[in-house]
């Protein structure tokens, strides 16, 4: 059905009364999109375009589809020419739009993170998403990073760390090839961001002119003794380059619109100049719900007298959104690819939020401040999932619960020391805390928001194993 397409389709952007329908393939081209209501897409129509597919871009594209009804089902199609697809290739997949902005609808979603094929039978979790989407229904997928993993040589595809643009490209090609990662997303409508596996294990810019990144020594030594190359025992700008253009790529250009976008020059690459305030950072809403994803990586700075995880122009869109939502949403989703709320004593490698702790308390302080209510946490990269309650002390004494729930990986080695070593975060904000669980094993996570008659949402997060068994729950009233 698809047998044009080297990588795809994905369904991404989707709101309302668009969507953006992405493919790659390996050669010149143009993307069409046909879309319609009837299953076997008789009568369908030319939904949209993509811009000439070249070299530069990697043969990858997005049509943008435009002029939809909101709460539709349609079917679609992506074609290399202008010749409508016959009913006879199908079956063919399909997406459903959302309400329209504020509107109160119950819905479900799933996320998690980590993917890291061993094999072609990789992606069982992938399989058991799908199984669940068939069964019970989801609006759309996060996807929170490490959806690759560019820096392991010895399973990436390519047997080195990549270096090229060339070959991130065919990591990209190598994990995305995958049929149950296929399969899934011809049917859920995807919305990503990256962590470090995209680049580099536990990267960081060294001062915020971002003109020399850096990698831990750990992985450093540990090249060395495995007689990798000297090349990649470091990693130059060009080489942060080549791995965001090809992120651009593959998930970026079919998520909805950056808050504040990065600066790229006439050849259409990152050029990561000192005043750019921009990052990777975007956010949507279904309905009733609003989400704002966080770059918490093209920011990030780790130097002798600068540490910041965000950046300041990410920084003020996240506060203004923040207040923005707080009144006009009933339910607000922070996405973040690295935990922000869970410690663990034995961390070494402080890469997610209890590494930035100024930055962290912060975002606390903010958040009891101007008595941000109703807002929930989602992330990724810990190798284990929990769910954690956080009570902050409120501008009149009483308390602003904060929730985080953890899904990941869904296919990687696990963190023992998640379960060994956590230990309460410490903050004159916090008024109490409460880990409700933390699990081991591949996972994925699936979030209800129910809305009763009143419109006040109930929020339940159910962690499945891999095989889809539903192994942890919370209710949130």
């Amino acid at each position: 059905m698809f047998r044009d397409l080297l990588l795809g389709p994905i369904v991404g952007g989707l709101d309302d009364n668009s969507a953006y329908l992405w493919g790659r393939t390996d050669h010149a081209a143009t993307l069409h999109a046909w879309v319609g209501e009837e299953a076997d897409l008789s009568g369908a129509r030319l939904g949209g375009r993509s811009l000439p597919l070249t070299k530069g871009d990697g043969f990858a594209g997005v049509a943008p589809v435009a002029g939809l009804e909101p709460q539709t089902t349609y079917y679609y199609a992506l074609t290399l020419d202008d010749t409508p697809p016959s009913p006879e290739d199908g079956p063919y997949p399909s997406f459903t739009t959302f309400p329209p902005s504020g509107q109160r609808e119950s819905f479900s979603f799933s996320f998690g993170s980590c993917f890291r094929p061993t094999g072609p039978e990789s992606g069982k979790t992938y399989a058991s998403i799908d199984a669940h989407r068939v069964e019970h229904g989801l609006a759309f997928g996060l996807f929170l990073g490490d959806q690759i993993y560019a820096d392991d040589y010895i399973k990436n595809g390519i047997e080195r760390v990549a270096q090229t643009l060339e070959d991130y490209r065919a990591v990209y090609a190598h994990v995305w090839s995958h049929a149950h990662f296929r399969n899934l997303l011809m049917n859920l409508p995807a919305f990503m961001t990256l962590d470090d596996h995209e680049v580099e294990d536990d990267w960081t810019w060294t001062d915020s002119t971002r003109t020399e990144a850096k990698l831990p020594f750990w992985d450093k030594v540990i090249r060395r003794m495995h007689g990798r190359s000297p090349e990649e025992w470091h990693l130059p700008a060009s080489r942060v380059q080549a791995a965001l253009q090809a992120y651009w790529e593959h998930q970026g250009m079919h998520s909805p619109h950056f808050e504040l976008p990065l600066n790229i020059n006439t050849e259409g690459a990152y050029t990561f100049q000192e005043s750019d305030p921009g990052s990777l950072a975007y956010t949507f809403e279904y309905g009733a719900a609003a989400f704002f994803v966080l770059d918490t990586r093209t920011m990030r700075v780790k130097g002798k007298d600068e540490r910041t995880m965000l950046g300041k122009g990410q920084w003020a869109a996240l506060k203004e959104w923040l207040i923005r939502v707080n009144d006009q949403y009933p339910v607000k989703f922070l996405v973040s690819s690295c935990s922000v709320l869970f410690d663990m004593w034995a961390d070494v490698a402080r890469d997610r939020w209890a590494g930035f702790p100024e930055e962290r308390e912060h975002l606390l302080h903010f958040l009891a401040a101007n008595e941000i209510k109703d807002l929930f946490i989602l992330t990724g990269d810990l190798h284990s999932a929990h769910a954690l309650q956080v009570d902050l002390f409120g501008p009149m004494g009483g308390s602003i619960p904060l929730w985080e729930f953890c899904a990941t990986p869904f296919e990687q080695n696990q963190n023992w020391l998640a379960k060994r070593t956590y230990r309460k975060l410490t903050s004159d904000v916090v008024k109490s805390q409460d880990l409700r669980f933390l699990y081991l094993g591949n996972n994925f996570g699936v979030v209800d928001v129910d809305f009763n008659e009143d419109g006040n949402p109930k929020v339940t997060y159910t962690l499945h194993n891999e095989t889809g068994a539903a192994v942890e729950r919370e209710i949130v009233w």
